[in-house]
């Protein structure tokens, strides 16, 4: 999934998550329906639901941020926390993995692949320009080769 898709998908799963559960944190198996339906539309189940809210761990989009509390046990889930992303407003990390920020730079492998594909394909819609201002050119040429048989091949009978 490229970063645009992950931050459009976020933003409509966190919308759903602010009216369900506003800021308050829950775990995974806690979720409310509309949110399990937003997260999980094709109904995977309860481990893919688990491991979309670890990649979603610490993601801003559509002014909210999703910070993952872990588990105090080996066996008790970790909570799960929406909180508002406002600029100048800093959302409580106490226990929480920093958010990352997700950013189109150069640097991200994501946009370098783009880039490389854009380049092969202007070079592809060149030599295929190229091609087709050769074409008459080629069919003059086996149209020329065609006569040039045709007429050895009557010089022969």
């Amino acid at each position: 999934m490229n970063t645009i898709d992950m931050l459009a998908e976020a933003a409509r799963i966190y919308a759903v998550w602010w009216q369900a559960h506003g800021s308050r944190p829950v775990t995974a198996t806690e979720l409310a329906e509309p949110v399990r339906a937003a997260a999980d539309p094709d109904g995977r189940g309860r481990q893919y639901l688990a491991a979309k809210l670890r990649m979603l761990d610490g993601v801003r989009a559509a002014g909210f941020v999703l910070t993952r509390r872990p588990s105090v046990g080996r066996w008790s889930p970790g909570h799960y926390l929406l909180q508002r992303a406002d600029a100048g407003d800093e959302p409580d990390r106490s226990g929480v993995s920093p958010p990352r920020v997700l950013v189109l730079a150069a640097t991200d492998p994501a946009r370098r692949i783009h880039a490389e594909l854009e380049t092969a394909r202007r070079a592809l819609e060149r030599a295929a320009r190229q091609m087709a201002a050769l074409y008459p050119e080629i069919l003059r040429i086996d149209a020329a080769r065609d006569a040039s048989i045709a007429a050895q091949e009557g010089g022969r009978e």
